[in-house]
């Protein structure tokens, strides 16, 4: 008897330590399984993903770091974790290096010391009214309801320009028709 529940209790102890779970880690650009991809969890395991991106990490883990050249680095916490997928960003659009140009800072603080302190203007709080804004409402209303019966208006009245015009200019060619010849 003392066996079986020595055998219980191993087979239940060791359910607890080597409870796993399995994730797939796939692109979020394609949505396809990553390989190659550097998976560390926080109680120090380190691995790379196979070509199928499946990894197992304990059910007990808090983190999980993910890194690859061709991706953003990624962590991932337990409680964030909500389905058995992780999705990397591709970093096709990432800089790679960043040059920063500027001055020694250690020289322009040294010469601040030497300089005699004045005291800077506090500039002034603007005052802003309570209450909704009156002249930006009726200039919106104007914008939405009189300006474009204007701007229709003054597009009819200068095609009527143009078609008059027209029609002088063909009445003037008619009368030169209808005149006698000399």
């Amino acid at each position: 008897m003392m066996k079986l529940y020595l055998s219980i209790v191993l087979i239940l102890w060791c359910s607890g330590v080597l409870a796993q779970r399995k994730l797939v880690v796939a692109s979020l650009g394609t949505k396809v399984p990553q390989r190659d991809i550097k998976v560390r969890v926080d109680n120090g395991d380190e691995f790379v993903t196979p070509w199928s991106g499946e990894i197992e990490v304990p059910d007990s883990f808090k983190r999980i770091t993910l890194s690859h050249p061709r991706f953003q680095h990624r962590y991932v916490l337990a409680n964030e974790l909500h389905s058995d997928t992780i999705y990397l960003i591709p970093a096709l659009h990432a800089i790679d290096e960043v040059v920063v140009y500027g001055q020694d800072r250690r020289k322009s603080m040294m010469a601040g010391i030497m300089r005699p302190v004045t005291p800077k203007e506090v500039p002034l709080p603007q005052v802003v009214p309570a209450g909704p804004n009156v002249l930006a409402m009726m200039v919106w209303l104007f914008d939405k309801t009189i300006a474009p019966t204007l701007e229709a208006k003054q597009r009819r009245k200068k095609a009527l320009k143009e078609v008059r015009q027209k029609e002088q200019e063909y009445e003037a060619k008619w009368d030169a028709l209808k005149a006698p010849q000399k």
